[in-house]
């Protein structure tokens, strides 16, 4: 069910995995623990969830920090603020996390044009180069304000800027803290730098950054949006080799990590826990990868099959699913599918699932996301008639995490494991691209992945998404010990 679309922002989510190689000789580097104290739809690792103002504080101060070949622009401006807070933050929290030892800001800050005549840097020429790094022989971060930038800027926000700036500073981290060895796959350096990137913006929806805010609501939402864009290419990324940084689903979860956990959790991703965790697609290759699955009856049936497979030993008996809205008892459907409890019935309608499954183009401004995002819903109304025979309540925040983790189940449930930590089910298979398709619609505001049966959606993305990964990679105990409500 993999997608071969071209997202809206095309080019500019190019630019951005261009923002975090590791190329040549100069070595240009760029860009299951769950949160802590069980399941909470109100709170955020910890946190209050609530909406609110997330950017630039209006009283921030214009940061000191000399920054070689700056325009003195506004987004000069944004990215020296950045790299500011986050030396605030690791000079607080490098000791403790890293056996006492004091952290030492990078040496030199550069910022450069990519459209004007390029000039040498860490061994590459400038000209043309959107991206932003950090280069380890000379102990460095350049970024390109010229394109980059802005770009991140106007599609995404100032905190995409941050966020980009944040994972070049968490290379700098690792590569002061020890925590890498030479050998490591790019992989374990871009998963280690996502997951500081999650600690430092711990530090600002605390309320303790001078310089920015984050709310624990749609802010972060937007700030894992970034990561969900900035990511491999589907069948791009062998996993080993010198550009890859992970799924969006890595990724995001990577985040998520450094946020719930810290710094120490992040110093614990080596090459065998990044391998373990990370590689459940690690063989494989573009070739398997076809066409999206459409949405007609023989998919329908292909899907409702997989779901009877996989949800089996359960001993709840399979809703009926019928490719047409209905009511129930009265009430109206939730859209695109809706589950009726009284008939064990799921009702789809079609033409929405047809939307959903269409994701955005250069020529289509559809709000879509790719066919395995439409056939989530489905799983997701088919995950209540399992929670319904178990006795569990249908209508409450409970019931929405439950869901995620279920549809998180399923989807592990359809790969080919290689390193044989589980055996697929059924013939349905998915690919990368299909899991980060469902992490995009969590990370919307109107999916049923995360939603009860009245299609309330658990308000929190940050919760949303991390019952998805739990189920992903955990399998379907969790979704009931650690959401059983």
């Amino acid at each position: 069910m993999s997608s071969r679309r071209k997202r809206i922002l095309g080019a500019v989510v190019s630019a951005f995995t261009c923002a975090s190689l590791v190329s040549g000789c100069a070595q240009v580097i760029s860009g299951v623990p769950t949160t802590l104290g069980g399941y909470s739809t109100t709170s955020v690792a910890g946190l209050p969830a609530a909406d609110g103002p997330s950017g630039p504080k209006e009283s921030a101060p214009h940061a000191p920090l000399r920054v070689e070949g700056t325009d003195n622009g506004e987004m000069d401006e944004l990215a020296r603020n950045a790299v500011a807070d986050v030396d605030a933050y690791w000079a607080g929290q490098f000791p403790d996390a890293f056996s006492g030892k004091e952290f030492e800001p990078v040496k030199r800050l550069i910022s450069y044009d990519s459209g004007a005549p390029g000039a040498p840097l860490c061994g590459k020429s400038t000209g043309g180069m959107v991206n932003a790094f950090y280069c380890p022989p000379e102990d460095l971060v350049a970024w390109d304000r010229g394109t980059l930038l802005p770009e991140l800027n106007n599609s995404f926000g100032p905190l995409a800027v941050v966020t980009v700036l944040a994972h070049e500073m968490g290379h700098a981290v690792q590569h002061r803290a020890g925590t890498v060895a030479e050998d490591d796959p790019v992989i374990v350096l871009e998963q280690q730098a996502d997951c500081f990137t999650g600690a430092y913006f711990r530090h600002v929806a605390e309320g303790s950054s001078e310089y920015f805010q984050v709310s624990t609501g749609s802010g972060l939402n937007e700030v894992m949006g970034v990561l969900n864009f900035i990511r491999d290419s589907p069948g791009t990324s062998d996993f080993t080799g010198d550009n890859a940084h992970g799924t969006a689903f890595d990724r995001v979860s990577a985040f998520q990590h450094g946020f719930s956990q810290g710094p120490e959790r992040c110093a614990k991703m080596t090459s065998d826990e990044v391998t373990k965790r990370t590689t459940l697609f690690q063989n494989w290759k573009p070739t398997q990868q076809e066409t999206d699955l459409p949405i007609d009856g023989r998919s329908l049936r292909a899907v409702e099959e997989s779901l009877h497979a996989v949800f089996r030993d359960t001993g709840a008996e399979p809703p009926k699913v019928v490719a047409e809205p209905r009511t129930c008892s009265g009430r109206q459907p939730t859209s695109p599918a809706s589950y009726c409890t009284e008939t064990n019935t799921i009702s789809l309608n079609v033409p929405e699932l047809r939307e959903i499954a269409t994701p955005p183009s250069k020529t289509s401004q559809s709000a879509g996301y790719g066919d395995f995002a439409a056939y989530a819903q489905i799983a997701s109304r088919y995950a209540l008639s399992v929670q319904k025979a178990a006795g569990y309540r249908l209508d409450d925040e409970a019931a929405g995490l439950r869901t995620a983790c279920m549809v998180g189940a399923w989807s592990g449930l359809l790969v080919e494991d290689p390193i044989g930590q589980r055996n697929p089910v059924g013939k349905l298979r998915i690919v990368p691209e299909d899991i980060d398709e469902g992490v995009s619609a969590l990370l919307g505001e109107e999916s049923l992945i995360s939603a009860n049966v009245n299609g309330d959606q658990v308000p929190v993305g940050f919760a949303r998404v991390e019952a998805f990964r739990v189920g992903v990679q955990e399998g379907l105990a969790p979704c009931t010990t650690k959401y059983g409500g």
